[in-house]
This record gives structure tokens, sequence and C-alpha cells, in this order.
């Protein structure tokens, strides 16, 4: 079998330079993306409604896409990986559920095969995907490569490609919107509080949560408006699939995070 060299893999087409800041920027999907985005659109005289994520990530960053350059300086936003993976399976899986994000985990065949109880129909509608735990959805989601699963879900390593940043800000140090307006040397623009924090009850007010059904958690979310901590979620099980799912990213943000 004939293995691929790594060094002729394709970089992700995420990068995008906005001449007024002189900033390449490496988009990476669930770490602040819209408000960075908004924020560099706003130092390029781009009028920004920050309630129209679609427009901004759609129609307004178009015209400042770039291939692989050495253009500008280079900026990209980590965050602990963990947590970023709790952000995602929150916000697009339990309270705004997006088919086509669910749909590339539960139909990849290794999913299929390692809980053919909980995934056992091969049309859309059969998916039982409101039967999985989250230690469930975990554990599928660390059996698929990045390059199958959807964009939330796959590694900041896979985004950041192995290529050198001039500033990689931590979403999770509390002075990184600060760092962020000075390096672009304009205000931040926010979008939307990130991530599903603002529905967030306190910790230990579901104790379990890593075993609670998607429906259980969507059904409560639908009544009460509120969702489990962060927390919650992270038993030792769940921690140490994360971990070895993303152990990349560790890695890469050693230093950082």
């Amino acid at each position: 079998m004939r293995i691929a060299n790594i060094a002729n893999i394709a970089k992700p087409k995420n990068l995008l330079y906005f001449p007024g800041s002189n900033i390449r920027y490496t988009a990476v999907p669930k770490n602040a993306n819209s408000t960075v985005k908004a924020t560099l659109l706003f130092r390029e005289g781009v009028r920004v409604n920050p309630m129209n994520i679609h427009e901004i990530h759609r129609e307004l960053v178009r015209p400042y896409a770039c291939n692989e350059t050495k253009q500008g300086r280079s900026l990209a936003v980590v965050r602990d990986p963990i947590r970023r993976f709790l952000s995602a399976f929150l916000d697009k899986i339990v309270a705004n559920p997006r088919p086509a994000v669910w749909i590339s985990v539960v139909m990849h065949s290794s999913t299929r095969l390692s809980l053919p109880k909980l995934v056992n129909s091969s049309s859309m509608d059969g998916l039982e995907i409101e039967k999985l735990t989250f230690l469930d959805f975990s554990r599928a989601v660390a059996l698929i490569p990045d390059v199958h699963l959807d964009e939330h879900f796959r590694s900041q390593s896979w985004y950041l490609a192995g290529r050198k940043h001039d500033y990689m800000l931590s979403f999770d140090s509390p002075g990184w919107q600060r760092q962020l307006g000075e390096l672009v040397g304009c205000e931040v623009v926010v979008v939307r509080p990130h991530g599903t924090q603002q529905y967030a009850c306190p910790d230990n007010a579901f104790p379990g949560a890593d075993t609670m059904t998607i429906g259980e958690l969507r059904n409560n979310f639908q009544l009460t408006g509120r969702l489990p901590a962060a927390k919650d979620f992270l038993s030792p099980e769940a921690v140490d699939i994360l971990r070895s799912r993303y152990k990349c990213d560790y890695v890469a943000i050693a230093d950082i995070c």
C-alpha cells in the first residue's frame, strides 16, 4: 500500500488577507472566528452587522480569501481543545441542531461499525442521533479522521496546517480581545456571546451529563433554555477520550494556552 507524503497533502483553504491591518488570518471554526472576522472587516471600513453571522462568514469576507502566501502578519486564535469540542457539541448538536454537522459523524463507517445498536439505519431519517450520549458522540468523533468530519469538530491542527504564525492568541486568556484590538488597530466587534455559556447552569447542576442522551439534553434545553455546565460533561473517561483525539492540538498550543 502506498503511503501519501504528508508534504503533498493540500492545506485547507482557510486563509484571509486584510490589507487595512496587513493581517493574514488563519480561520479556525469555534475559536471566536466570527468576532475576529468582524473586527478585521470593521478595520477595512466594511459595515458589519454583529447579529448576522451568515453574512459575515459567507459574503463579507469572500473578497479577502487568499492562497498560501507570506504576505502580511499572520494571525490565528487557538483554544483549549476539550472546551472547543464541548462548545461545538452544545451549539451545533444540542441547542441549534444542524443535520449537516452530525450527519458527518453518524454516517461515517467507523461510527456505524463501533455503535451499530445506536446508528442502525442507512437513511438520513433513520439515524438515531438522539439516542447517543455525549460519551458515545465523543467516541465516534475519536474514530474519524479530520478530513471526514464537519468543520466544527476537526482539530485545530488541521486548520493551522503546520503554518508559522506571527501572532497566536488564546481564546482562554482573559485579555485576548484586548490583544486583538491592539493588533488590528480598532475596536473589537463582538459577534453574539460565543459558545453556549449564556445558557449554562451552575456547575454540578447536571452531574453525569456525559451519560445523558442528546435527546434528553435537547428536551431539557427546549423546556428550560438551560444547558449543563461544561464541567458536568468532563468525567475522567470523557477527558481521556478527547485528550487522545485532540492530542495534536495540545502539542501545537502547549506554549500558548
